[in-house]
């Protein structure tokens, strides 16, 4: 029997903060000014198909990674897996700052700021920014959940080999 590698709460904490990060922005922007610029139609629904879809997919792996305590966990690996799996859990803590950094960014830059452009160029820049930088938890998620996939295979392939 191969020992598995159990993740922790701080991990499934953040996986989870990513994932809903990564998901809810992308359902608010698409369903807030395609509308609008669509004008009424009697496919209005079809455009929040896509997002509700994968918000309803995202909530799901939210509620296993909640309630099934070994959801996160493979087994132990080395090599480029184990770099895989550092470098994924590393990039979700970075893409959890930025998500949060983004959350209070508005607030914070509203009540710092002494002054600003008319056109609110330094908000757009801030947010561009955080949204790049946020982007690196989606990388995370990615390269965490293809390193346990290559561990679980790994330990398919011994099991043949013996």
């Amino acid at each position: 029997m191969t020992q598995k590698q159990l993740p922790s709460k701080t991990l499934k904490i953040s996986y989870c903060f990513v994932l809903l990060a990564a998901v809810l922005p992308m359902g608010l922007a698409k369903t807030a000014w395609v509308s609008m610029a669509l004008g009424g139609s009697g496919f209005a629904v079809v455009p929040l198909l896509g997002p509700l879809v994968f918000l309803c997919v995202a909530l799901y792996r939210i509620y296993l990674v909640v309630r099934v305590p070994d959801v996160l966990a493979s087994p132990q690996a080395t090599g480029l897996v184990a770099a895989m799996r550092s470098v994924g859990t590393f990039c979700i803590y970075l893409g959890v700052v930025a998500s949060a950094a983004a959350l209070v960014a508005g607030p914070l830059m509203r009540s710092m700021m002494t002054s600003r452009t008319e056109s609110g160029a330094e908000f757009m820049v801030v947010g561009v920014y955080l949204s790049l930088v946020g982007g690196i938890g989606l990388l995370g998620l990615f390269l965490f959940e293809c390193s346990r996939l290559l561990a679980f295979e790994r330990l398919v392939a011994a099991r043949r080999k013996a």
